[in-house]
C-alpha cells in the first residue's frame, strides 16, 4: 500500500495533542501561503476540520474527485478523510480545527446531525448571504470564546458547536451543499477500525478480533493502520485509550488506579507506565497540569 499523507495536527504539523476537547482556529491564507497555494491531499485521523471562505476561488479535491469551490461557503472535513486543495492566491477565510472526539461528543445523542455532517461536503451559500453572515458571526463569537478565559466556557462552547451544527444539518435541507463521496478501500477500513475500538473501549477485543470483525487478516489491518497513520493496529488502539483516559483525569475525582480498572487494565502500574510512555508525563502528574 502506498503510504497516505497523514497530520495529527492542522497541515504540515505532527505534533499531537491528544486532547479530547482540542480547538483550533487559523486564517485560511496564514498557512495556505506557506505553501504556495497547493496543500496535497491527505488525512487527519483525529481531527475534524471546517473551512469557512468568505471570498475567493480554489478547488476541492478527494482522491480522483474535484470540485469547484463557491464563496461563499462552508467545507466540512471529517477525520481520516482525503482531501487537499489548490486555492487562488486572493481567497479569504477562516479553519475551525477540532478533535473528531469533540465533535461526536456534542452530537452524541443526535445520529441525525451526527450521519449528515460526519462526510465531505460543501455548503453553498451564494443565494443566501444573509444565513452566511449569520453563520460567521456565530463564528466569531466561538472563537473569541475560545481565545478568553470565562465562566463556564466548556458549556458555552458546546452550545455554540451545537448552532454551528445545527445551521448547517439545516442548509444541507435546503439543497445547496455538495457531497463528495471518495471511497477509498484503506480509508474505509480505517474509520470502521476506529468507530470499532471507540465502541469497545470497556471491553477492548484484540486486534485479531478486530481484524475478523472488519473481514480482513490481522495483517492487512496493520497495513491499513501503517498506510494512514504510521503506527501499528495496537498503537492505534492505544490512542485511543490515553484519550480516553485524559477524559477521566480531567473531568473526574477517580484514583489512577479506579482509571486504569474502568479501561480493563488489571494492573494500574502498566497502565501508568503506557500513560507516561505515550504522554510523557505519569497520569497523576497530567491531572495537575
Amino acid at each position: 500500500m502506498k503510504p497516505i499523507l497523514q497530520f495529527k495536527g492542522p497541515y504540515g504539523d505532527n505534533q499531537a495533542s491528544f486532547m479530547p476537547d482540542f480547538i483550533h482556529f487559523e486564517p485560511l491564507e496564514k498557512r495556505s501561503k506557506i505553501y504556495e497555494w497547493e496543500i496535497s491531499q491527505h488525512v487527519h485521523s483525529e481531527l475534524f476540520q471546517m473551512f469557512i471562505i468568505r471570498s475567493g476561488k480554489g478547488i476541492l479535491v478527494s482522491g480522483k474527485n474535484k470540485i469547484v469551490i463557491a464563496s461563499p461557503c462552508v467545507i466540512n472535513v471529517p477525520a481520516s478523510t482525503m482531501h487537499g486543495f489548490s486555492f487562488d492566491s486572493n481567497i479569504k477565510g477562516d479553519v475551525l480545527t477540532f478533535s473528531d472526539n469533540y465533535f461526536e461528543s456534542i452530537l452524541k445523542n443526535n445520529a441525525q446531525l451526527y450521519i449528515k455532517l460526519n462526510k465531505l461536503n460543501q455548503f453553498v451559500y451564494i443565494n443566501s448571504i444573509k444565513s452566511f453572515d449569520d453563520f460567521t458571526d456565530l463564528i466569531h463569537k466561538l472563537k473569541n470564546e475560545v481565545l478568553e478565559d470565562r465562566v463556564e466556557k466548556q458549556f458555552s462552547l458546546q452550545s455554540y458547536f451545537q448552532l454551528l451544527f445545527l445551521k448547517l444539518y439545516r442548509k444541507g435541507y435546503e439543497n445547496e451543499y455538495v457531497e463528495l463521496n471518495a471511497p477509498n478501500k484503506t480509508l474505509v477500513h480505517f474509520r470502521n477500525f476506529q468507530n470499532l475500538v471507540k465502541q469497545s473501549l470497556q471491553s477492548p477485543l484484540t486486534i485479531e478480533q478486530y481484524a475478523r470483525k472488519l473481514n480482513i487478516t490481522q495483517m492487512h489491518l496493520n497495513r491499513v493502520c501503517n498506510t494512514v497513520v504510521g503506527e501499528s493496529a495496537l498503537k492505534v488502539v492505544q490512542g485511543f485509550i490515553i484519550i480516553e483516559a485524559k477524559k477521566y483525569l480531567l473531568n473526574t475525582s477517580c484514583s489512577v488506579s479506579e482509571i486504569a480498572y474502568f479501561l480493563n487494565f488489571n494492573d494500574p502500574a502498566y497502565f501508568s507506565r503506557l500513560f507516561k510512555k505515550l504522554v510523557g508525563v505519569p497520569p497523576g502528574e497530567f491531572r495537575k497540569s
